[in-house]
């Protein structure tokens, strides 16, 4: 596991990205409704043996993901949501399927039902970079700490964070200057969250929702984590 982090221009802090060789930690989905509870970041981590957690996506009232979420242990939500265009698949059921893939709609040959057939696991979000990695612009206007999960192009997952209160087309610019094949959205503003070993990253700014003061990890209902195989 690989931390760095790089320079976002114009702010005082980094975007940080951790990245997770699958030969050596399995991915597993930790949610509040079959694990008993919200609960911070650095919690999920110590309750559950992981080494890395982010969040999975943003959630209902229900605590449940907006869009699919589910690995192989239990379902937090199964339909598909028609306004979230992207897919990242892990936990294959052939070895010889690449650990994880990011897709989505309007990449050639996608099909949702066979990703599902071949993937144990999938997590579904809106897209910051496209089906070749380009950036994907976004009309949301609002600035807001952002919380995202990619694949790079040595088939590796990542966990990224950006504190700095940004538009995500202004993020999604600085995802396609990097080796990714692919990065989703997963939470913004205050409950955007990283931990990984030494790595800490707190969200914070949220445009109308919360200004740049936030300091604790908020408590969060579903976590994306790395353990040790």
């Amino acid at each position: 596991m690989v931390a760095e982090r790089i320079a976002l221009e114009g702010t005082r802090t980094c975007l940080t990205l951790v990245r997770i060789d699958l030969a050596r930690y399995r991915l597993e989905v930790r949610t509040a409704r079959a694990d008993g509870g919200a609960r911070p970041a650095p919690r999920w981590a110590a309750d559950f043996g992981l080494v890395a957690a982010i969040n999975t996506s943003m959630f209902d009232d229900d605590l449940r993901s907006v869009g699919m979420l589910y690995d192989a242990r239990a379902v937090n939500r199964e339909r598909d949501n028609p306004k979230q265009g992207g897919f990242f698949a892990f936990d294959p059921v052939d070895p010889r399927d690449p650990p994880v893939l990011v897709t989505g709609r309007g990449c050639d040959g996608f099909d949702l039902a066979a990703v599902r057939r071949r993937y144990r696991g999938l997590v579904q979000n809106y897209r910051l970079l496209d089906c070749d990695g380009r950036a994907i612009h976004w009309a949301d206007p609002k600035i807001y700490s952002a919380a995202l999960i990619a694949v790079d192009r040595d088939g590796r997952a990542v966990f990224a964070h950006a504190r700095a209160p940004m538009t995500m087309s202004a993020l999604s610019q600085v995802l396609a200057g990097l080796d990714l094949a692919g990065a989703l959205f997963v939470e913004g503003g205050p409950e955007a969250s990283l931990v990984a070993g030494v790595v800490e990253e707190i969200g914070s700014f949220e445009t109308g929702f919360w200004d740049d003061s936030n300091h604790r990890f908020w408590d969060i209902p579903n976590v994306l984590g790395a353990a040790r195989r």
